[in-house]
């Protein structure tokens, strides 16, 4: 025989908390499928001059990812974003009243256990230990304490109106590409006849990227884009580039060996780019007011890369089948 206890309907109770009410018209089917694309393009160009150097580049790198979400069960509190002040203000009064539940029903729970003690693994003992139990706290002040709390708790429990959908990544694959060309020529008496050394460097690679699946566990794929009902808004995770990009760099030069520190090395050689899809390095969530429906949003933003000339700009959209 099961007897409820404190924990459990503890459990029972932040269970209802975070069970969804039902769906709102507003709200995809669960497991509707959806389509998160970006392109991050960065590019850089410049020249620098004096009498003596010239320096001159010219950087771009594409990478273009398409991200496949299902959405999941409409819920009253988010999941990408921090709850705001009346969401917090409710959790902790409803942590507080299941709390003062608990205490309000440890004598019962003592006794509870107290029987189970006597009884060991026989059942009809229980029953009869617990209905003697029952009889003798019925009417009495615990016994309507208890029943109050039970109630409080009940109503301070009640979910809210579903208003937040997330979607989860469920699989991802991109494409990427590399053009770079670095030119300087360099006022330096070791290169000679002309005093002058000259630099060469050329960076290209592009392909497909290796595809990602939850159902293979791939790290990285998380949720990425969440509705918000009430305010109107979509928040959105982008997908990145989980490896260094692979890409052939060459390097020709007239300085003469030993020149560097480093030698510079002779003829096509395979490298790898990490690729910075933001200023500082991290991918955050942003949110964005929604333009009519949720079904179709789009975007796009311009990014200044920390200590580089150069900028990356950022096109999103996240279409809902």
């Amino acid at each position: 025989m099961h007897i409820p206890s404190p924990c459990w309907l503890l459990a029972l109770g932040l269970t209802t908390l975070w069970s969804p009410a039902r769906a709102a018209d507003a709200f995809a089917p669960v497991g509707a499928n959806a389509v998160l694309s970006v392109e991050y393009l960065y590019e850089s160009a410049g020249k620098k001059q004096d009498k003596n150097d010239l320096r001159e580049w010219h950087f771009k790198r594409r990478v273009s990812l398409v991200a496949d979400l299902v959405s999941q069960s409409p819920t009253p509190l988010p999941t990408m974003q921090a709850f705001d002040a009346a969401q917090t203000s409710k959790l902790s009064k409803q942590a507080g009243q299941m709390q003062k539940m608990a205490a309000d029903m440890a004598p019962m729970t003592a006794e509870v256990g107290k029987i189970m003690a006597k009884c060991g693994g026989d059942e009809k003992c229980v029953e009869r230990e617990i209905m003697k139990m029952g009889a003798a706290m019925a009417g009495t002040p615990g016994a309507d304490a208890m029943l109050k709390s039970g109630k409080e708790t009940a109503e301070a429990v009640q979910p809210g109106a579903s208003r937040y959908q997330l979607w989860y990544a469920i699989a991802q694959k991109g494409s990427y590409a590399i053009d770079e060309t670095a030119h300087s020529v360099l006022a330096d008496p070791i290169c000679q006849p002309t005093l002058h050394c000259t630099r060469n460097e050329v960076r290209k690679g592009s392909g497909d990227l290796s595809p990602l699946s939850a159902t293979k566990k791939d790290v990285g794929l998380f949720y990425a884009a969440e509705v918000d009902t009430a305010k109107n808004t979509l928040t959105v995770t982008l997908p990145v580039p989980l490896s260094p990009l692979p890409y052939t760099e060459t390097i020709t030069t007239n300085e003469p060996d030993g020149a560097r520190d480093t030698p510079t090395p002779k003829g096509p050689r395979s490298k790898q780019m990490v690729f910075r899809t933001s200023a500082d390095g991290n991918n955050k969530p942003f949110t964005v007011a929604l333009k009519g429906g949720w079904h179709t949003q789009s975007g796009e933003k311009v990014v200044r890369v920390k200590g580089d000339s150069g900028k990356l700009t950022v096109r999103w959209r996240f279409q809902a089948q």
